[in-house]
């Protein structure tokens, strides 16, 4: 930027001294002449439509490429529409895309278990990780993030269980949770409350995938499992008449896209994320997921 700022200096001198009459309309300085002078200040100035704009850009961002974690099995999110396809779709894979665009590279997918996604960021896998992931305080002491999309959790059973209409209802019973997400946590303080009742605590079992959580419902395994609405909603227009949400947990969350701490890189992630809700870009993918269209009318700050 002191480079820049020192070109445009010398070319708003030499047109001045060309208005003085210290050259003639025809001369030429290192053979330019003075409008198309006037031209390299103004596209100096303005970036020549997207020069400054490419210039704000992450640290992170290098070789024309944006690597982003994902675990790659949370529709509508981010998933694989058939087995065997080497491109991901989904809403957060949309967002991405657009700020890889915004930011004049291209958005690279690091797929991997969702327990190692927040590593593969310190391992410098990747430039961040955007998978559904929650924010949390314990995830903010290490990591900076965004939050973009509010989303309400959920209890999910099958849809033929009249029984289970409340989280104790699960007392005694199987509860399947993916593991590495915060609904452990969620079925470690159920069977709190349920020891604490002098009642039997769930018994908890995790599986690497949301996919596969849903799949022990389905075949009695287990008899409920904690997600979020969106997950449940995409499975439930996949398998119609054999889900059900019998709870829905108080408490919103927010999904938020992660990336190492910098307050800089965090304020341009800030910005894009922003520029994409303005522009309505946002909503379009919104209504292309069938997602709710107020979900990421959310604050973009963590405090």
């Amino acid at each position: 930027m002191f480079e820049k700022a020192a070109r445009i200096r010398l070319l708003k001198t030499s047109i001045q001294e060309a208005k003085k009459g210290n050259m003639t309309m025809g001369t030429t300085i290192s053979g330019v002449k003075p409008s198309l002078l006037a031209g390299a200040v103004l596209a100096l100035l303005f970036g020549a439509g997207n020069g400054l704009a490419a210039d704000e850009k992450p640290d992170f961002v290098s070789g024309g490429v944006l690597k982003v974690c994902t675990g790659g099995e949370f529709p509508p999110m981010e998933y694989y529409e058939n087995p065997g396809d080497k491109d991901l779709i989904g809403f957060e894979i949309d967002v991405m895309n657009a700020i890889a665009k915004r930011w004049g590279v291209e958005a690279e997918y690091v797929v991997g278990d969702f327990k190692g996604l927040l590593p593969s960021l310190d391992s410098k896998r990747c430039d961040l990780v955007a998978s559904g992931i929650l924010i949390t305080p314990a995830r903010l002491e290490k990591y900076d993030g965004i939050p973009y999309f509010s989303s309400h959790v959920v209890m999910v059973t099958a849809a033929k269980d009249t029984e289970t209409k409340v989280p104790a209802d699960v007392s005694g019973k199987i509860m399947a949770i993916e593991a590495g997400t915060s609904y452990e946590k969620m079925a470690a303080d159920l069977n709190a409350e349920l020891e604490a009742e002098g009642k039997a605590p769930t018994q908890v079992q995790t599986y690497p995938s949301a996919s596969g959580v849903i799949e022990q419902i389905l075949v009695g395994r287990a008899t409920a499992t904690i997600t979020q609405d969106t997950t449940a909603a995409y499975r439930m227009l996949q398998i119609p008449g054999r889900l059900a949400i019998p709870y829905t947990y108080d408490q919103s969350e927010n999904y938020g896209i992660y990336l190492r701490k910098s307050d800089s890189d965090r304020q341009l992630l800030k910005e894009a994320i922003q520029a994409l809700q303005a522009s309505g870009e946002m909503k379009a993918f919104l209504q292309k997921w069938n997602l709710p269209e107020t979900a990421t009318d959310v604050s973009h700050d963590v405090n």
